[in-house]
């Protein structure tokens, strides 16, 4: 009998209107059994009784041992000038997942609620690896193949000061919105972390951030590199044939719909649609961006980008 996954989704109030879409593309389309979908999310949106499938049980944030009120705190201590706190909390929920949901399976998928997938797809070998994706490159060069094999990049700034020994260990930032976590690889990683620092997890993550970009740190970069290099015989990587919508949040409802649109004609394995709070000042302090790219992204009449990866090839286009 194949191995079963359970399934985490963390989902905010503005993403409510997509959760149905990602629930009901994952039950289509993933090759590998599904034992539970879990919804990490506030009493308020709990309250709403949402139905989805007998599969799905809801987490309340409360039962982690941190909140996302402990984030702003360090935030004000910090004076930054990004109020993004809650960026940094929805990655936090995700690595304390088997610290805090009871009887999770060993291997869970990691699933963003504003991504898609289209295509029937295995997230395990036959044998039990976990298969990872290995996202977008570090450094977003079009039409190429080729990508430098190094990189200065914000995430990995942050991994290197939060982990002894990490490395990148590819072009690649295993970036793309979903990842199966394997509770060993995880338990290993909150060791080191914890033992290096003398802190719990999440001081030790949101202290070591320095606050010059607006995103500067990924839990998908952290564990991807870390598990492909200290654990090569328990994962493997792929690429997936993508695309991505990411849009301010202004252009919510018309985004949505092309990337329903996009999701329904089949054409590609997984189908996101990303909105973010003031992108274009978001997207000033993208250091992975080359400037020739960044500007022309900025003097679009909209701010709404469709990004394909296809084989590790980037093509973006404007609207």
């Amino acid at each position: 009998m194949s191995q079963r996954i359970d399934i985490v989704i963390p989902v905010a109030a503005k993403d409510i209107p997509k959760l149905k879409i990602c629930i009901t593309s994952i039950i289509a389309n993933s090759l590998t059994p599904i034992q539970n979908i879990y919804i990490v999310t506030n009493q308020d949106i709990i309250k709403k009784n949402l139905y989805f499938d007998e599969r799905v049980i809801w987490i309340n944030e409360s039962e982690y041992p941190f909140t996302l009120k402990d984030i702003e705190m360090t935030f004000k201590k910090k004076s930054t000038q990004y109020q993004n706190s809650s960026w940094y909390y929805q990655q936090l929920l995700k690595f304390y997942i088997f610290q805090t949901i009871p009887n999770l399976q060993q291997n869970t998928l990691i699933l963003d609620v504003d991504f898609f997938i289209g295509q029937n797809i295995n997230f395990l070998t036959d044998d039990g690896k976990a298969i990872l994706s290995y996202g977008y490159p570090f450094k977003w060069l079009l039409n190429t193949r080729q990508y430098p094999s190094q990189n200065q990049h914000s995430h990995i700034e942050f991994a290197q000061r939060l982990i002894p020994n990490w490395q990148p260990i590819n072009s690649f930032s295993g970036m793309h919105h979903h990842i199966l976590f394997q509770k060993e690889i995880i338990e290993k990683l909150f060791s080191i972390i914890e033992d290096n620092h003398q802190q719990e997890f999440w001081q030790a993550f949101i202290d070591n951030i320095e606050f010059k970009k607006w995103n500067a740190a990924s839990e998908y970069v952290i564990y991807y590199h870390f598990a492909m290099k200290f654990y090569p015989d328990s994962v493997i990587s792929r690429h997936l044939k993508g695309c991505d919508f990411i849009h301010d949040e202004k252009e919510n409802h018309f985004v949505l719909e092309m990337a329903k649109n996009t999701l329904d004609r089949g054409e590609f394995q997984v189908v996101g649609c990303h909105s973010f709070l003031d992108l274009r000042e978001r997207l000033k302090t993208m250091d992975y961006i080359p400037t020739d790219l960044k500007q022309k992204m900025l003097d679009s009449e909209r701010i709404v980008f469709k990004l394909i990866l296809d084989d590790s090839l980037l093509r973006i286009e404007t609207f």
